[in-house]
C-alpha cells in the first residue's frame, strides 16, 4: 500500500471531527464556548489592535477550500513545534466557530502531535476577507498552486472563478481541484489559461470546449488524467481560434472531419508539443479550407516531440 503524500482539506477536518465528536465538543456546546472564550479574551488578551487565544487545536476547524496537507510537512511541524520558529497561526471567528485562515499545517501538525494547546491570532471580519487573506499569503510559505486559489476562490465568489466554473461544468468538464470529477469527460489542468479566457473571452472559452467535447480526445483515460485538456491543447486551439478569425465555423468542421476520436488523439496529437500542435491542426485545417478536393487527403502520421 503507498503511503500518502498529500490529504485533503476535507479529509482532515473529518479526522478532526471525529475527535470533537468523541469529546462531545459539538454543535450549541461547541458555538457556546467558544463564543465565551472570544468575550473574555477580548478583556484580559488583546495585544495592542490584535486579539490572541490559547486554544486546543482540536477546536479549530479546516475549511474545504483550504489548500491540501502535505503531510510531511505538517508532522514536523507538529514533532518540532516551536512557537519562536512559526507565525502564529490566523483563525476566523465565524458563525461560533474557529476557521483556520493562515496556518493549516502548524494546527493539523499541532492536532496530530496532541498539543493541547497552540497560541492564534483571532480574526474578526468577513468570509470573503478572509477567503482574499489566503489567496494573498505572503510567498515565503508554502507556495500557493492554481488549484489552492481556485477552490477558495469559488468559496469567496470571486467572478472570475466562478464563470470559469460555470464554463467548464456546462460542458461536463471538471477543473482541477473540483472535489467531484466523476463522469466527466475530462479535467481542465492549466487553471490560469481557463481563467484568463473567462474572464477576457468566455465565449472563446466556451467554444473551444465544446469542440473538445465533440472531437472525444479524452476517451482513453479516466477523466483526470487525460491529456486533452492540458495547457497545451487549449494554448494550441486558443492560436487556431485566433489565425481562423471569421472562418472558425470551417475550422471545427474540418477538425472534426479529419481528427475525431480518442485513437487519433493518441496516435497525432498527445505526444507533441504545444507548437508542433498549432502547426499539425493549422495544416489540416488550412488544406481544407483552400483545396476543392476533399476525397483525397494527406496521410497523416505520428510524430514525437523531441
Amino acid at each position: 500500500m503507498c503511503k500518502r503524500v498529500y490529504l485533503t482539506a476535507k479529509e482532515a477536518e473529518m479526522e478532526m471531527q471525529e475527535v470533537r465528536n468523541v469529546e462531545g465538543f459539538t454543535d450549541k456546546l461547541e458555538t457556546d464556548y467558544i463564543s465565551r472564550m472570544i468575550k473574555d479574551a477580548k478583556r484580559n488578551s488583546m495585544i495592542g489592535d490584535k486579539l490572541q487565544i490559547v486554544v486546543d487545536p482540536m477546536y479549530i476547524h479546516i475549511p474545504e477550500w483550504q489548500r491540501r496537507l502535505k503531510l510531511a510537512r505538517a508532522y514536523a511541524i507538529g514533532n518540532t513545534y516551536n512557537k519562536y520558529k512559526w507565525d502564529v497561526p490566523k483563525v476566523l471567528f465565524y458563525k461560533g466557530r474557529l476557521w483556520v485562515i493562515d496556518g493549516q499545517h502548524r494546527i493539523y501538525g499541532a492536532f496530530k502531535a496532541k498539543m493541547d494547546s497552540v497560541v492564534v491570532e483571532i480574526m474578526e471580519c468577513s468570509l470573503e476577507e478572509a477567503i482574499d487573506l489566503f489567496i494573498n499569503q505572503s510567498q515565503d510559505r508554502a507556495k500557493m498552486q492554481p488549484m489552492d486559489i481556485y477552490k477558495a476562490a469559488i468559496a469567496g465568489g470571486k467572478g472570475d472563478y466562478v464563470k470559469l466554473q460555470e464554463i467548464c461544468h456546462k460542458n461536463n468538464v471538471a477543473v482541477k481541484g473540483d472535489d467531484d470529477n466523476e463522469n466527466t469527460v475530462g479535467t481542465l489542468t492549466s487553471i490560469s489559461d481557463g481563467v484568463k479566457l473567462s474572464k477576457t473571452n468566455p465565449e472563446l472559452f466556451d467554444s473551444m470546449l465544446a469542440l473538445l467535447g465533440k472531437l472525444g480526445w479524452n476517451g482513453y483515460a479516466d477523466s483526470y488524467n487525460g491529456k486533452a485538456y492540458t495547457a497545451k491543447i487549449i494554448r494550441a486551439l486558443k492560436a487556431l481560434y485566433a489565425y481562423c478569425e471569421g472562418r472558425t465555423d470551417e475550422m471545427e468542421a474540418a477538425l472534426l472531419k479529419h481528427c475525431k476520436g480518442t485513437e487519433y488523439f493518441v496516435e497525432n496529437i498527445m505526444d507533441k508539443t504545444q507548437a508542433q500542435i498549432f502547426d499539425y491542426l493549422s495544416e489540416i485545417v488550412r488544406y481544407e479550407m483552400e483545396s476543392p478536393f476533399t476525397a483525397t487527403k494527406k496521410k497523416v502520421t505520428r510524430k514525437k516531440a523531441i
